[in-house]
């Protein structure tokens, strides 16, 4: 655990105790005698920890906390004294102390609340990194779209993230923007500021992924020095995204199934049992029946995770979006590099709406950032795309052609309406008051729609 400490006692043994002590836990430690040396280390080291004495020779330790706190209000102050007060204690934590120590205390009992404190500071800094992320990334390029198909997609996921539904599976292959749609369903839904917590699942061991879902207490394998929170457990009020569920092992769905069905946990090592409420967006690129029929994927968890599902088509199935999301990516990109770049030049649009995106945005996103990057100009033109691309564009038919005859297929707009219909009953489990609610029209209205051709769950509540 790489941190720094500043140490401000008057008392010389203690300091030099303490320091031996935390630099052999890894720590890197700074030391002060007095109220002006502490505020004057303070300013240079910037710790992360302070193990502040209440009574300083020249200084009043609670006058220190409150300049260290008005300067750096995300330090953690541990303070320590040998004259603790009921009184004392609770003025400190006012002023925003992390913990308060009596002298004389057990070493082990000092090295406890300074990692406490330095994984509390980091939890703090990694929640505010994500808020940061999320907040970038709201309204991006996986809602950039044209095409009438993610119209409706983006209305369904809309009406699924105001649902009570615990669980929702996204699939749809790599690249097609899974996670953006789970973070949608998360943004979208009354769990909002709740926390957004995620695992890739194929990129876990076999071995830990039963650790990092539901944590783990000191001692319970060889390497576990300390305790762990599970990522179930920091999901509670919020939402858990398992993105490649369909890459998890066999004993790892096995756990898994026990949480979605009893939604209880307990941390390995442990005998207490746990409970979380959060909901659980699971995704994955894998044909899931596929996998249960050829028994690499439980036929049980299958029927649990597969009961809302919300389907990307791959990019090659709705050009009418990449030049939308290309149009994004340019500006997005043109930023971040200082170039000029303002528009795509229309036959740069038809080269790209007639390659066939086997990485899909993901993949667009690439080809338009190395353009921008190795390339200056007002527009972007065929000569600044990669030569594979190009060829493998030249030699795809024209949209047009590649359409032929599916005009006749489009479907008529009464078709549409009372698909999604549809569909927002089946979300809302057949009550039709609930799904009147979420379409913004009377019941009246919907049951005109709708006639007697569609049955459900509850009829009023």
């Amino acid at each position: 655990m790489s941190a720094s400490v500043l140490v401000a006692d008057d008392e010389a043994l203690i300091r030099q105790s303490l320091r031996s002590l935390l630099a052999e836990e890894g720590f890197d430690v700074h030391l002060a005698a007095s109220g002006a040396e502490a505020w004057s280390r303070f300013q240079e080291t910037r710790p992360d920890v302070v193990l502040l004495d209440l009574v300083l020779g020249d200084a009043d330790g609670l006058d220190v906390l409150r300049k260290m706190k008005q300067e750096a209000p995300d330090t953690k102050v541990i303070l320590i004294s040998a004259h603790g007060s009921i009184e004392s204690a609770v003025t400190a934590m006012k002023l925003g102390g992390y913990d308060f120590i009596k002298k004389p205390f057990e070493l082990e009992e000092i090295v406890a609340a300074v990692r406490n404190a330095v994984r509390t500071s980091r939890l703090e800094q990694r929640v505010a990194y994500l808020a940061e992320q999320e907040r970038r990334r709201s309204g991006g390029a996986a809602f950039v779209h044209a095409a009438p198909r993610m119209t409706r997609l983006l209305a369904e996921v809309e009406v699924i993230a105001k649902s009570p539904v615990p669980l929702v599976l996204v699939t749809g292959e790599s690249g097609t923007g899974k996670q953006a749609i789970a973070r949608m369903l998360h943004e979208g839904s009354p769990r909002a500021s709740g926390p957004f917590v995620e695992l890739n699942c194929s990129a876990i061991p076999e071995n830990l992924v039963e650790s990092e879902l539901f944590g783990h207490e000191r001692g319970a394998f060889s390497d576990a020095r300390e305790r762990k929170l599970g990522l179930v457990e920091i999901a509670d009020g919020g939402t858990l995204f398992l993105d490649e569920i369909g890459d998890l092992g066999a004993g790892a769905q096995a756990k898994l199934l026990t949480f979605l069905e009893q939604r209880t946990f307990r941390r390995v090592g442990a005998t207490a049992v746990r409970r979380v409420d959060a909901r659980v967006v699971a995704a994955t690129n894998r044909d899931l029946p596929a996998a249960v029929a050829a028994h690499s994927f439980r036929e049980d968890l299958f029927y649990r995770v597969n009961a809302i599902t919300v389907h990307l088509p791959p990019l090659r199935e709705r050009s009418a979006d990449v030049r939308a999301l290309a149009e994004h990516f340019l500006g997005e990109s043109a930023r971040e590099f200082g170039r000029r770049f303002q528009e795509i030049a229309p036959e740069t649009a038809g080269l790209l709406e007639r390659y066939r995106w086997p990485g899909n945005v993901r993949e667009l996103r690439a080809v338009i950032a190395r353009a921008t990057l190795l390339h200056d100009d007002t527009a972007l033109r065929p000569a600044h795309l990669p030569a594979e691309l190009l060829a493998a564009a030249l030699a795809a038919p024209a949209v047009a052609q590649a359409a032929g005859g599916a005009a006749a297929a489009i479907p008529t707009l009464e078709e549409v309406e009372l698909g999604h219909i549809r569909r927002v009953l089946e979300i809302c489990g057949g009550n039709r008051t609930l799904a009147a609610q979420h379409l913004g029209i009377t019941r009246q209205t919907l049951a005109k729609k709708v006639g007697g051709g569609v049955t459900g769950g509850a009829d009023d509540d």
